[in-house]
């Protein structure tokens, strides 16, 4: 039985908006869990591959896994402990070509202060500042975390991907796993990728 957790990933770049693009950006991902190799740690090891191209010269700023946007019975306890992450949590390639960008995670129960339509919780990547070496308008970045709870899959209706820049944003999907959490941050059966996109405009 598919899990009803409502999953959303918000690109955002340097310049914020509130226009939806139509059809020049892409964003795609996947979850994949596997047995933590680290024995002394967490059960389960959760992989997140995303790719971004937001169809012009903007460059990613940050990004926020939407875990629960305020629709189920999850509390930020909850999630805190459910999931944990190395520091960094992850990297991307790079602007100019080629370096890497690493990143650090942060569980923010409150939204995104930068995104008013962003409530909720989310696990944010924050780029790790370095003069040499940013996101660019096109990427790919692999973050991971941890969890003791076995992964389920996700309804790949509800499990979604918002690239935001400049003015615009665009929609996409992501498939995979997540922790099967006692609590389910869907409260409805109604909950739908129609009703997620509903959240960000």
């Amino acid at each position: 039985m598919k899990n009803k957790i409502m999953i959303g990933l918000v690109l955002l770049t340097a310049v914020f908006g509130t226009q939806a693009a139509l059809a020049q950006c892409f964003i795609g991902g996947t979850i994949t869990a596997s047995p933590n190799p680290n024995l002394s740690g967490p059960n389960w090891m959760y992989t997140m591959e995303i790719s971004w191209d937001t169809g012009n010269a903007y460059s990613l700023s940050h990004a926020n896994l939407l875990i629960d946007p305020g629709l189920g019975t999850c509390t930020c306890q909850d999630f805190m402990d459910a999931l944990s992450w190395d520091s960094p949590i992850g990297s991307s390639n790079g602007y100019p070509e080629p370096c890497t960008v690493n990143y650090e995670g942060f569980l923010e129960c409150g939204g995104d202060p930068s995104i008013p339509e962003v409530s909720g919780f989310l696990l944010k990547f924050e780029p790790i500042e370095d003069e040499f070496c940013e996101p660019g308008p096109t990427g790919t970045a692999t973050f991971t975390f941890y969890s003791n709870l076995p992964p389920v899959p996700i309804d790949e209706e509800i499990l979604s991907v918002v690239d935001k820049h400049a003015l615009e944003y665009c929609f996409g999907n992501m498939s995979g796993d997540f922790p099967a959490m006692a609590c389910d941050p869907v409260s409805t059966e109604g909950a739908s990728w129609g009703n997620l996109k509903g959240l960000f405009r």
